[in-house]
């Protein structure tokens, strides 16, 4: 599994096992989602720093890195010491920098993978468009709502999803998620900034950097 992705915010600290259920008086779990989503999408760009670390079932530190995200329309592109991704809209870049490998792909938009394309995946959930149903009742830790996700297609490689949102700022500010092979993954937001935008070529893959490269086009 790719060791990637983002989360918003700083100092969330829940976990699966470390949730506790709210009052009556807390939003309906729609209506946060949909304040979710338009918190991120105010900004027409992006830029989202992340720390990210990942356990095997039997608790080993299989990873720990920091790593970017970048946003703007359906382009995005992000960087950890594991993988860069670079997506124009149109097409894919995926460098696994381990084995200089790089495969491209045609882009499908409807495609939300919370690894492949967090940001998506967030401004997802919610909506018809989301490969995941949510529980009614939300929970709470550390002043932060924690939102149960239940991954709709059985085939997804993930069995359970958890995201935080920030209670002033309905951003996220955490997402762990554990896999069927016992695996978890936790991906905590170290900053969320808004961009004035960057030109096109910053999400595609510089044709400069394929020399040395195994390159795979699936387009």
């Amino acid at each position: 599994m790719l060791f990637t992705w983002a989360a918003f915010g700083q100092g969330a600290d829940f976990s699966i096992y470390n949730v506790s259920s709210v009052a009556k008086s807390a939003p309906s779990t729609t209506d946060l989602l949909s304040k979710m989503r338009s918190a991120i999408k105010q900004h027409p760009a992006i830029e989202v720093t992340f720390q990210m670390s990942a356990k095997s079932a039997q608790g080993e530190l299989l990873g720990d890195f920091a790593g970017t995200v970048q946003a703007q329309g359906n382009a995005f592109k992000m960087v950890n010491p594991q993988l860069e991704l670079f997506c124009d809209g149109k097409s894919k870049w995926i460098l696994s920098t381990e084995i200089d490998e790089l495969t491209i792909f045609p882009n499908d938009t409807s495609d939300t993978d919370l690894v492949e394309n967090p940001i998506g995946f967030l401004t997802s959930l919610g909506t018809q468009t989301s490969s995941y149903s949510y529980s009614a009742r939300l929970k709470e830790s550390n002043g932060n709502w924690v939102v149960e996700l239940i991954p709709s297609n059985k085939k997804m490689p993930y069995k359970s999803v958890l995201v935080g949102i920030d209670k002033v700022s309905n951003l996220p500010v955490k997402i762990e998620y554990t896999a069927k092979d016992g695996s978890s993954y936790v991906v905590v937001i170290k900053s969320f900034k808004p961009s004035s935008g960057w030109p096109a070529t910053n999400f595609i893959f510089p044709a400069g950097r394929m020399k040395g490269l195994v390159v795979t086009d699936l387009r």
